[in-house]
């Protein structure tokens, strides 16, 4: 056997020659931006022609992958597949204990092409498993082995979370496809291997290919001129659809072949535009098929309005931060997660200066030039959050000149903020945006500060309540949109607290404290909070201030407020002169205060703004008093704000999916006021920070939400579509037969027990499964 294997693997040669041909027409799709992959394309070569064309190994000197030993691998594992508990090595091990050494070592070969292209799996790892199975044969493979190398075993791009925890699925897959193949003729064999599309018209012919990912993952390896580096069926059509005038509902009836023709024509139109090899998970073309997100120009002249936080934001920006502002912008369908470029005119040196995201949709506020403000007019702003600013001063930039070359069809010196830029020129200038030169020196100028903000203009109160589950921002909204707004050089005219359970009225208004004089006890009428905030706003009515209370449902809102939950009320307020005196002809309702005796109200000049947390209290159980008094805003997670984090083998984890998964699991479970935020992720910047938040912050979150109720945990994190291996949350059975010997069996049933994952022992795929659907 061994002699023929050597003679046939003579053949391939002539084959080689066959294809140089097609390989040297079709256009680059191994580029790969983040690794070398050569090794690995040289492994797959090598497995063609030495095992597929030929019965040899890519292992060893024997002959293994032959029609006897494809057929006992068939009946030894595809025909006695294990469903039960244990990891696929174990199990592996038992279904293959009755079989020869050859096959054995077969099977390790299998596994060891199946784990050529995903990256998501460690080269350490994927070696450990081979040379395990191989051992099973009762000999042992060097690890040394040229193709176990790291580079060899390294990876292409990311399989998915479903191909690793159901890879026996692909195995069957290829063990079927291969024993198809082996009983062709030898010229048909040929053929299918010499025109890559033969190949895969013959490949996705087989059954069950369309649901299986070697149904892409094949193609690449042996034709990566011809094939993506694409896993996904799923990513491909959304690419397709992301560029092309075809929905993606029609092309999923498009054949496998038309799919990947239709990719090979699309790449060579981008190259050609873009003028270098691409990668279609590159950001700047990952977000026109990945996100559906739109990118906007925003416009800054600094003759007309200073960026007093220019050097601070450059500075965060440099150092990883994100720089949040809030910006001008005429457009009303900027949505959270759209990507901005902010570009600097009016006077030299123009061109993009800032690039981010949106974090806010458009909203109305005060305008920002003063006197217009003072004037009651408003303009329209989104927030932003900058990822990278430069000063244009000390930076490069992208040049406003370069831009009206490249792209002359797009608008680059716009009169308004808030255009939006297509999809073409957007990719020119995120190209060119990150060939620019690092910034040097995080630090902003000596002496240079932020300038403070103006105060807010005097008008109607505000009587605001932002309210949403955990982690949506609210904080964040009140420190960072109002809480400035009541400050100015002079003093600090807000009041910030935070309601509890025992928080009274006599801490909030006016009570009677004790005080010690002379070795007595006395009794004064102290104020509260609100009445002493209440006096410096009396005294000053041109200026606005502000009442902030966090977590305002976990008060007794009736016991709090008492008979001041009337005077909060927009028409029920009072107007004063700069003494504190009621002006006249002031239509505002005051009371009598019971300890005090004075007469008391709430000046016209102070806000209320309070935050709720939904996941505590649903905010159908508050007061009703309160609902009829205040304006709500819902603030509601936003995954699109999130970015993707690469795990240890360099492969994305994308936060986005990962929180809309969990979410629409907890609204179906649970309600849609006890879901997760995206602050808990906002600030994930690697693996190590996610594992983090899973395990300090997302299943003490779980554990709290459910009331222990690991079964239901179980569902939110998928972990009941994996082995054990995969999962964070591990059920195991406890037997009421050991646990109580001699029991009645029929009165103490078996019982259930869980175990929750280390911190360490968190795998990205682990993390992966829960958004990634197992079929």
């Amino acid at each position: 056997m061994l002699a023929a294997a050597q003679v046939a693997t003579t053949q391939p040669l002539r084959f080689q020659e066959q294809c140089r041909v097609t390989r040297e027409a079709a256009r680059v799709s191994r580029f790969n931006p983040t690794r070398d992959t050569g090794s690995i394309y040289d492994a797959a070569a090598a497995w063609r022609d030495r095992c597929l064309l030929a019965d040899g190994s890519v292992l060893s000197d024997k002959a293994l992958w032959t029609v006897a030993l494809l057929d006992e691998l068939d009946e030894r594992f595809v025909k006695n597949l294990d469903a039960g508990e244990g990891d696929f090595l174990s199990k592996l091990e038992v279904q293959l204990s009755s079989g020869s050494p050859q096959c054995r070592q077969l099977m390790a070969e299998s596994l060891w092409l199946l784990l050529l292209f995903p990256s998501n799996v460690g080269a350490a790892r994927k070696r450990e498993n081979v040379r395990e199975v191989w051992s099973w044969s009762g000999d042992e493979l060097d690890e040394h082995h040229p193709f176990l190398d790291d580079k060899v075993l390294a990876g292409i791009g990311s399989a998915g979370t479903a191909y690793n925890t159901h890879r026996w699925r692909e195995l069957v897959f290829l063990i079927g496809a291969v024993r198809d193949f082996k009983r062709r003729e030898n010229a048909q064999r040929h053929d299918i291997l010499r025109e890559p599309w033969a190949f895969s018209g013959w490949l996705s012919g087989l059954s069950e290919a369309r649901h299986r990912q070697l149904l892409q993952i094949l193609p690449h390896l042996l034709f990566p001129d011809n094939f993506e580096r694409i896993s996904s069926e799923g990513d491909k059509r959304l690419i397709l659809a992301g560029f092309g005038d075809a929905p993606e509902k029609e092309i999923r009836k498009w054949s496998t072949t038309e799919i990947d023709r239709a990719l090979l024509n699309l790449r060579g139109r981008l190259e050609q535009e873009q003028g270098v090899d691409i990668d279609f998970y590159q950001e700047e073309f990952s977000a026109q098929w990945k996100t559906q997100t739109k990118n906007w120009l925003l416009s800054w002249n600094p003759s007309r309005w200073t960026w007093d936080t220019l050097a601070e934001d450059r500075a965060a920006t440099n150092t990883g931060e994100r720089a949040e502002n809030r910006w001008r912008c005429a457009s009303t369908k900027a949505l959270e997660g759209d990507r901005v470029f902010l570009v600097r005119t009016g006077e030299p040196p123009k061109g993009i200066v800032a690039v981010g995201k949106v974090t806010r949709a458009p909203y109305e506020a005060p305008h920002w030039e003063a006197a217009r403000a003072e004037a009651g007019e408003t303009t329209r702003f989104i927030d932003v959050a900058f990822d990278a600013v430069r000063d244009a001063s000390l930076d490069e930039i992208v040049k406003l000149e370069e831009l009206e070359r490249r792209e002359a069809g797009q608008e680059w010196n716009p009169q308004s903020s808030g255009i939006e830029i297509k999809s073409k020129p957007a990719r020119t200038l995120e190209r060119l945006w990150k060939e620019l030169p690092p910034v040097s020196g995080p630090s902003a100028p000596d002496g240079e500060t932020a300038a403070t903000r103006a105060t807010r203009s005097t008008g109607s109160p505000l009587n605001l309540i932002l309210y949403g589950p955990p982690g949506t921002g609210k904080t964040f909204r009140l420190m960072n949109d109002y809480v400035p707004n009541y400050r100015d050089e002079a003093e600090d005219r807000s009041e910030f607290i935070t309601f509890h359970q025992s928080y009274a009225y006599e801490d909030f208004v006016e009570g009677i404290r004790p005080v010690t004089k002379n070795g007595s006890i006395t009794y004064e009428v102290r104020p509260g909070v609100l009445k002493r905030l209440c006096h410096r706003a009396r005294q000053s009515p041109q200026k606005r201030f502000a009442l902030f209370i966090d977590e305002i449902n976990r008060g007794n809102i009736a016991k709090i407020f008492g008979e001041l939950i009337s005077l909060v009320e927009v028409d029920k307020r009072i107007h004063t002169d700069t003494s504190g005196k009621r002006l006249p002809g002031c239509k505002g309702l005051e009371v009598t205060l019971p300890y005090s005796g004075e007469r008391f109200g709430v000046p016209a000049n102070v806000d209320v703004i309070g935050t709720m947390n939904t996941a505590d209290r649903s905010i159908a159980l508050l007061d009703s008093a309160l609902r009829r008094r205040f304006r709500f805003e819902e603030l509601t997670p936003k995954p699109k704000l999130l970015k993707t984090v690469d795990d240890d083998a360099g492969d994305t984890i994308d936060l986005r999916q990962l929180l809309a998964a969990m979410n629409t699991r907890l609204s179906r479970l649970l309600h849609r006021d006890q879901t997760l935020g995206h602050s808990y992720f906002f600030n994930v910047k690697s693996f190590g920070d996610l594992r983090k938040v899973f395990a300090r912050e997302i299943l003490p979150f779980l554990q709290e939400a459910f009331y222990d109720d690991w079964r239901q945990i179980r569902l939110v994190l998928a972990d009941q579509t994996v082995g054990e291996e995969f999962q964070l949350v591990r059920a195991h059975t406890q037997s009421a037969q050991r646990l109580f010997p001699l029991a009645d069996g029929n009165e103490i049933g078996d019982g259930e027990t869980f175990e929750v994952v280390r911190e360490d022992d968190i795998t990205a795929d682990a993390i992966r499964k829960i958004y990634e659907r197992p079929e």
